[in-house]
């Protein structure tokens, strides 16, 4: 889907910055029609006209709603407005310049990953590059290459980019390199005081994939028990661990498993605690270590 608008105060001296008046959205059918989509896109910039793709893939044309669209991705994208991605980060697949001081990046992946955990991983990206969080959505739209940027007419921005051969990278290993976001305000928990847990039952209960660092104790990749209800069975976004102060945590981003805390991953798995108990009081003839299951929830 494509969408292209003058600037309003072309025509209206007391239009706001960066209005678009005569918007005009146009739906192509991809892969089929994408080499004309993008003539048209810079045909619109030769009428002095701004033009805009979007960054994902809808079922039905012209409707942007994010239930429209396809519930899988294989990219991810960062407009980095007045910001700057770190250098030591995963390098972009390809780079686009919007303007001459503004930068559009994005991240080819090794297979497709759910809407969701992309949306996520958009985000994460923005807040750490000091990017325009607003455009992590599926419904955003963003400067297509071959275009020009009229937004400070009569200095016109020519937008081109280029590839740098990076990637596709693996999903994981993105979900490693970006930093968590931050804890939002009002959602912080008070210190937990019950008996300190012992996270190996739970890790040996599902499929680890990895450890994770952790500044506030130990964190593991592991595949989430509600794997099949993920789209296209994405293995990526689901972490275990144990906090310094003894209590234990789950967390899954897809959207199936909104809500889905510790206490549903713990009825989910329950697993199995062996506990072995040492007798060599004087007169038991019993065997020396005796083992007890108790099946853990």
């Amino acid at each position: 889907m494509t969408l292209t608008g003058s600037q309003a105060r072309f025509t209206d001296p007391d239009a706001r910055e960066n209005e678009l008046a005569h918007l005009r959205q146009t739906s192509w059918r991809y892969p089929e029609q994408a080499a004309k989509a993008a003539e048209y896109l810079i045909e619109e910039a030769q009428l002095e006209r701004d033009a805009y793709s979007c960054v994902h893939l809808f079922r039905e044309h012209g409707n942007r709603l994010s239930s429209n669209s396809f519930p899988t991705v294989r990219a991810l994208w960062l407009d980095e407005d007045e910001g700057s991605y770190a250098d030591e980060g995963p390098q972009p697949t390809a780079v686009l310049h919007s303007s001459k001081d503004r930068r559009q990046k994005y991240w080819a992946l090794s297979h497709p990953v759910s809407v969701e955990w992309a949306v996520a991983m958009n985000r994460r990206l923005a807040v750490w590059a000091g990017g325009d969080t607003g455009k992590s959505g599926l419904a955003t739209v963003l400067r297509a290459a071959g275009t020009a940027n009229f937004k400070r007419s009569p200095q016109v921005d020519l937008v081109g980019g280029y590839f740098t051969g990076a990637g596709p990278w693996q999903p994981d290993v993105m979900d490693q390199a970006i930093p968590e976001l931050p804890p939002s305000k009002g959602a912080s928990r008070g210190p937990y005081d019950g008996p300190d847990m012992d996270l190996a039952p739970y890790l040996e209960a599902v499929e680890v994939l990895g450890e994770v660092p952790d500044s506030r104790g130990s964190k593991y990749r592991v595949l989430c028990p509600w794997l099949s209800e993920h789209t296209g069975g994405d293995r990526t976004g689901t972490y275990l661990g144990k906090r310094e102060d003894g209590g234990l945590w789950f967390a899954c981003r897809h959207e199936h498993c909104q809500g889905r805390g510790w206490r549903e991953f713990r009825s989910k798995v329950r697993p199995v605690i062996t506990w072995r108990i040492h007798n060599d009081k004087p007169g038991y003839t019993g065997g020396k270590e005796t083992k007890f299951y108790r099946e853990y929830s």
